[in-house]
């Protein structure tokens, strides 16, 4: 009987629009009927402004994540820029033994380090529709030098090769789409076989109660 939830890593490249679709997708669940959850991850950076603790991540010292790490709490983590990012075990598990779906928004080499303590977990790719309009989004966001733009085209080219070990591949031209799409996914891969054929001897068993009552 397999009633925990299941885990849907989502990854691509800067500007691809991948958070935007998994914010839209979330706002959509309740009326699509899908019980999923966003992981919130573990840093060791400062607090942003309008950020808040336990929302957008946990913040934590440097020695707290390192225990962490050394309790085996972290089912991926990586360095950036001298500082820890990082996803907590225990509350992935809290949310997945409750029947929830969570949502890990984490790139390729994050993805790989869940895959070999998850095997079971949904990977989706997403794509932009072309390199030109991944170009385009990062630019039209003017937050980036061009120095870090040139960076995160570099990065994109390197990593979206990647794309052919997931699970799923979701071009991303309208959001809306994209996000019904990722609901669509988790649906389907919630009632594929190998997770609920305990069903099947269910339902077999009322069928032999009804027969006794007969």
């Amino acid at each position: 009987m397999n009633n925990k939830g299941l885990i849907v890593i989502v990854s691509g490249p800067s500007a691809s629009g991948k958070g935007t679709v998994v914010s839209r997708a979330l706002e959509k669940a309740d009326d699509a009927r899908v019980d999923v959850q966003l992981s919130i991850s573990m840093t060791t950076r400062g607090i942003g402004k309008n950020e808040v603790d336990g929302e957008t991540y946990y913040y934590v010292s440097k020695e707290d994540f390192e225990r962490n790490i050394a309790d085996n709490n972290l089912v991926e983590y990586n360095s950036y820029a001298g500082e820890y990012y990082g996803t907590p075990k225990d509350k992935l598990e809290g949310w997945l033994n409750a029947g929830s779906s969570v949502i890990l928004e984490i790139d390729v080499n994050g993805a790989r380090q869940v895959l070999e303590q998850y095997p079971e977990a949904v990977t989706v790719y997403i794509l932009p529709p072309s390199f030109q309009e991944l170009e385009y989004r990062l630019r039209s966001r003017g937050r980036d030098s061009e120095e870090k733009i040139r960076y995160r085209l570099a990065k994109g080219r390197d990593e979206i090769p990647e794309a052919h070990w997931y699970d799923y591949i979701l071009v991303n031209e309208i959001i809306e789409e994209s996000a019904d799409d990722l609901l669509c996914i988790v649906k389907a891969e919630l009632n594929s076989r190998k997770r609920i054929e305990y069903k099947i001897d269910e339902v077999l068993e009322t069928y032999g109660k009804d027969q006794q009552n007969d």
